[in-house]
């Protein structure tokens, strides 16, 4: 099999095993994508295979063989992502730098943690083409970036209601009921009527749809419900719906210019269930009611707010040194006798009083 340039684009010439001879464009000029082809193709001929696969056919397939809900979902959603920077490339052609320089553009567009999961999907997606044998290795060599699982993003009550009051009706509504309930974006953007029973207050989400792989059932407050009841008769099927149609990705153009009208940056929509578990340990929720109330499997995945959950040790606190007598206070480091400097008058809510 030999490979020339026909014009800017490379071409392959071989024959087939009937010994006609056979030339094919491998529909690029970069060499290094080319030989990637030619050696595709003197693959395929070894195995007996005869058209070459495209991003198209390999996403495809590898929906066709999915059987795992849960990961369907999020298997979709990324792949509408990145079906513009593969459409239509022979899945031979793609190499390590591109699939480093798309993995880099979602890094910047969200975070490493999140770009990981990308990748993640794009070394599953070469290795199961290697068992359909289209290929014969992997080109992908990128290592996943190093991240720090302890990130918690959570909004002030200023910030929330600023971004509430900045998205568009439908999305506050279901912004509201993730901070409310914890649930995450596709368990919202999911939910369906018949997985919701206002009268016993109360909705829930089966395995099959929820990351833990358990059931899982939500407690509603009044709020909650009221959202709920505002949703009613909107869409037969399902609860959240905009202009007669399940919302299918609610992290989209409106959420983030409400985010840049709210002037809140390294926010996503994500972070709503962290504010949800911040707001819950703040106002002293135990944590391992917080892990039911979440769904978490582990007490591990909670304690990430124990530091927050400070009004059970609150009683604990010590007022005053003991055995020193408190001195004056407010010298700005000099001994009191120099200081000119009064301290301001601070009235402190008691226990059980709210701040302005």
């Amino acid at each position: 099999m030999s490979m020339y340039l026909r014009g800017s684009v490379y071409w392959i010439e071989f024959r087939d095993p009937d010994g006609n001879r056979v030339r094919e464009s491998t529909g690029t000029s970069d060499r290094e994508k080319a030989k990637s082809y030619h050696d595709l193709r003197q693959h395929q001929l070894t195995e007996g295979r005869e058209r070459p696969g495209t991003w198209d056919d390999a996403v495809e397939r590898w929906l066709r063989e999915r059987t795992d809900k849960r990961s369907l979902d999020r298997d979709e959603s990324m792949i509408r992502w990145l079906h513009p920077h593969f459409r239509r490339r022979i899945f031979a052609t793609i190499t390590d730098d591109e699939v480093r320089h798309v993995v880099e553009l979602k890094k910047q567009e969200t975070t490493a943690s999140n770009a990981n999961h990308y990748l993640k999907f794009i070394r599953a997606l070469f290795n199961r083409s290697i068992e359909w044998k289209w290929l014969a290795s992997s080109p992908v060599k990128m290592k996943p970036y190093r991240t720090s699982d302890k990130r918690i993003r959570f909004l002030s009550e200023a910030e929330l209601a600023r971004l509430l009051t900045e998205l568009p009706h439908h999305l506050r509504m279901m912004a509201e009921f993730s901070v409310l309930t914890g649930l995450r974006m596709s368990n919202v953007t999911g939910l369906k009527w018949d997985r919701v029973d206002v009268s016993r207050r109360i909705a829930w989400v089966d395995s099959t749809e929820y990351k833990s792989g358990r059931n899982h059932g939500i407690p509603l407050g009044q709020r909650a419900i009221e959202i709920l009841l505002g949703e009613q008769g909107c869409h037969p099927t399902y609860v959240f719906t905009y202009r007669g149609y399940p919302v299918q990705n609610a992290n989209n153009t409106a959420w983030r210019s409400a985010l840049s009208r709210a002037g809140i940056t390294d926010f996503r929509w994500h972070d709503l269930r962290h504010t949800f578990a911040s707001y819950h340990a703040l106002n002293g929720t135990p944590l391992l009611t917080l892990k039911a109330l979440g769904g978490w499997q582990s007490l591990s995945m909670v304690n990430r707010y124990a530091h927050l959950a400070t009004e059970g040790t609150r009683q604990y606190v010590l007022e005053h040194v003991p055995g020193v007598p408190p001195t004056a206070v407010g010298a700005c480091g000099n001994s009191v006798g120099e200081s000119t400097h009064t301290p301001p008058t601070v009235s402190l809510p008691t226990r059980g009083e709210q701040r302005s």
